[in-house]
């Protein structure tokens, strides 16, 4: 009503009759021509230019043929065909309208159209976003009973665009969405975005009123391949930039202040998920199965979820507890089978810095992981106030440049003590508060047999127990003396291989304590045996 048009200009022109303009009870029949149109708007700030449009009218459709015509630089390619359209024109609204609506653009700006008043109503997002050969074609069918909109079909049978802000193309989007009665149905929604090629079933009542609910609400998720980096522009940094010696920190993030989830209302849902790959900051999660469940009071139940990942196998149950959307929890029970250790990059948060697990570990793992754990809303862990326990067992598996192993060079002699490499490795480790307690485990390695206890916090403090075989002591000093003597000895080689040395068990072992104190980077070595626990 308040808008103001400078500089209009237009053109019209038709084919019809005297009587169709007098006898007409709701348009005349006839074809009517937009020759052309220019106007300059003021709370619309746009310029409307190069308008051309040809309409039909019978007695039943309303076609629009060509309707072309540029809103600053975006162009448009309008035709479309309303059925019965007369319905839309009487006083009581009785029966269906049909729509066959087809647009396409070769380039669309989304600042040229969705702003007025110096207000855009667009997402922030997206608001400066393009697309380019922009092709939409779809069918919609409105049924009225007593002016009331009773229900709505609509098929979508082409949506295919190429974006310019989040750069991927869209393509081959088809699919049936129905409305009725304040229940959502859709079938067979697919589509394929960049790499990602999906296929998405749902039911969804909007409704409040429970008891003319016709169903459950639930998504079903198909898909052949889900590139979240690429959806979500991922900038996959290279590994050795990404990953840092865990007493650094690989980044500064505050998780508390990401996105949060569990500040939308939930509702009672249940989630079927079938996905072959699922690519997610470099790991290849494949043939994932889950059975979800969300309800209203912010829980995520995990009925079922496997999944392969990092080279081997990986099932999980369980459920999120969101009820406090600033404390979140996950209760899981979690089983793998070897899983390489390198590949799963574990992150953790400890004051406002983030670490990486895995960096000086290589191998693989099988493990049952349980307890309550922590998380942020970005499912980042706080280790500092998470309960975890574990049941490990690591195979061929390999320490690298851990510098507490370091300074153990005083009695290992020639050992690689960057590179040590070992069989099996199994214990059980408890984590509380950000504490890993280390029970006494015994180690087949290219150090020899070694026993080892002790704990490592989130702060990096650590207490280590280590017994050595005074053998491989014995080794070292005569190493250490002709060193001496030939300074080209006088370093390991680090790419050095040693040999795994097994214990002989009808032997009896006499060892040497040792007690590793400190932090990661700032630690003593000393000789000591760990004080027992009377309780």
């Amino acid at each position: 009503i308040n808008e103001q048009i400078k500089d209009l200009g237009v053109g019209f022109s038709f084919t019809s009759s005297a009587r169709a303009f007098t006898e007409f009870q709701y348009l005349p029949q006839g074809e009517f021509f937009v020759d052309s149109l220019y106007a300059q708007l003021k709370n619309y700030p746009h310029r409307l230019h190069d308008f051309h449009a040809d309409v039909l009218i019978d007695d039943d459709d309303l076609n629009i043929v060509d309707f072309t015509g540029f809103i600053d630089e975006s162009d448009f390619h309008f035709n479309g065909n309303v059925h019965d359209y007369k319905l839309g024109m009487k006083d009581t609204l009785d029966g269906d309208i049909d729509l066959d609506f087809t647009l396409t653009s070769s380039l669309l700006q989304l600042d040229d159209l969705f702003s007025y008043q110096g207000e855009n109503y667009v997402p922030e997002e997206y608001r400066h976003e393009e697309f380019e050969e922009l092709a939409l074609h779809f069918n919609s069918s409105l049924h009225y009973d007593q002016s009331i909109l009773q229900s709505i079909d609509v098929d979508l049978d082409k949506l295919d665009t190429k974006m310019q802000v989040h750069p991927m193309r869209f393509e081959n989007f088809e699919g049936r969405f129905h409305y009725e009665d304040s229940h959502l149905l859709i079938e067979n929604f697919k589509g394929k975005m960049g790499r990602t090629v999906f296929d998405v079933d749902m039911n969804y009542y909007l409704g409040q009123d429970e008891s003319i609910k016709k169903r459950d609400n639930y998504l079903g998720l198909k898909a052949n391949y889900i590139d979240f980096d690429q959806l979500f522009n991922f900038n996959v940094q290279p590994r050795d930039a990404a990953m840092a010696n865990t007493s650094k920190p690989v980044d500064s993030v505050n998780h508390e202040n990401a996105f949060n989830l569990y500040e939308l209302p939930f509702t009672d849902m249940k989630f079927d998920v079938r996905v072959d790959h699922f690519i997610h900051h470099r790991l290849d999660l494949q043939n994932i199965v889950a059975n979800l469940r969300t309800t209203q009071n912010h829980y995520i139940y995990v009925d079922t979820l496997r999944m392969k990942a990092a080279g081997g196998d990986i099932r999980m149950s369980g459920y999120f507890n969101g009820s406090d959307p600033k404390n979140i929890y996950i209760e899981p029970n979690v089983v793998t089978q070897n899983v390489a250790i390198d590949k799963l990059l574990f992150k953790f948060e400890n004051f406002g810095q983030d670490h990486l697990v895995s960096e000086n570990l290589e191998g693989q793992i099988s493990s049952k992981i349980n307890g309550k754990i922590r998380v942020y809303p970005d499912l980042v862990p706080d280790l500092s106030k998470s309960e975890i326990h574990m049941d490990l067992e690591v195979f061929n598996g390999e320490l690298l440049d851990y510098e507490p192993m370091l300074i153990l060079s005083d009695y290992m002699g020639d050992k690689n003590l960057r590179n040590i490499r070992f069989d099996t490795l199994q214990n059980h480790l408890d984590i509380t508060n950000g504490r890993i307690s280390i029970p006494n485990m015994t180690i087949e390695s290219t150090l020899g047999h070694l026993e080892i206890s002790g704990s490592h916090d989130i702060d990096q403090n650590i207490e280590y127990y280590i017994k050595v075989p005074w053998k491989t002591v014995k080794k070292a000093a005569k190493y250490k003396l002709f060193a001496r003597k030939n300074k080209d000895k006088d370093e390991v080689d680090e790419y050095q291989e040693d040999a795994i040395i097994a214990v002989d068990s009808t032997k009896k072992i006499r060892y040497l304590n040792l007690k590793i104190l400190g932090t990661v980077s700032d630690f003593k070595i000393s000789t000591g045996k760990e004080k027992k626990d009377k309780s």
